[in-house]
């Protein structure tokens, strides 16, 4: 139990990833935020809730919605009012939008940004006022980062930047001794998928790995552990379609 006693924030956490990283971190000890951010989400957030109940760690549900800047902070307030302390945050929330260059939206630009960059560096910022020596945070890019996917401008963007704030992050918290690293996870069986035409979700299958959510959260848990000690400011690619 690696992280016996440790409390974890993970963001967008009633499904995909972020479901089976609550899971995987409350199997090594660590007391759970599941966050969030709609009411059609609640029941399932709740089924994730019991589920790390079961492990015998706590688990404390909050509704927000991380693309408003008060709501960050809710989030962050109840959890330290609930806990005490935060010890890891997981930047797991993101959204996609498959537009081509000629039907991007200001809307679209500004909502994709909002979730998948703004909060990561305001929730990170609201978190660390409450970490100490050990403190981790963990963000959740995507291969688009570094691939030129059609359709995906502004997203790629959006993951390109996350992985540089990590690399910034991890040096301004060094000396803090907060760790910041990202995870690449490459595709993987979410609802970012499903979204994909049936043409697009055929051709990533013959040409590439897919992954289960509980494989990138094993890795997540490797990374808010101690034995990632040595790990800081990264991005950790967990497969490449290269490789298959």
């Amino acid at each position: 139990m690696s992280l016996h006693g440790k409390v974890a924030i993970i963001t967008g956490s009633s499904r995909g990833i972020g479901a089976a990283t609550a899971i995987a971190l409350a199997n090594e000890g660590a007391h759970i935020v599941i966050n969030h951010s709609a009411s059609s989400s609640k029941d399932k957030a709740e089924n994730v809730a019991r589920n790390v109940r079961g492990t015998g760690s706590q688990a404390l549900v909050v509704q927000a919605d991380i693309s408003s800047l008060e709501e960050i902070n809710l989030l962050v307030k109840k959890t330290v009012e609930h806990f005490g302390k935060i010890d890891i945050l997981v930047n797991n929330t993101g959204i996609i939008d498959f537009q081509a260059v000629g039907s991007i939206t200001l809307e679209s630009y500004q909502r994709i940004f909002d979730i998948n960059l703004r909060a990561p560096i305001f929730l990170s910022q609201a978190a660390v006022a409450h970490m100490g020596d050990g403190g981790r945070i963990i963000n959740v890019s995507g291969t688009a980062a570094r691939e030129g996917n059609p359709t995906l401008t502004v997203y790629s963007a959006s993951k390109a930047a996350l992985e540089s704030i990590t690399r910034v992050m991890g040096v301004e918290l060094r000396d803090r001794g907060i760790r910041v690293t990202a995870v690449n996870p490459g595709t993987v069986f979410t609802d970012a998928f499903d979204a994909s035409t049936e043409e697009r979700k055929n051709h990533i299958k013959a040409t590439q790995p897919v992954a289960n959510p509980e494989d990138i959260a094993d890795v997540i848990a490797f990374l808010a552990g101690p034995k990632s000690r040595w790990v800081n400011g990264g991005t950790i690619n967990t497969n490449n379609a290269l490789c298959f």
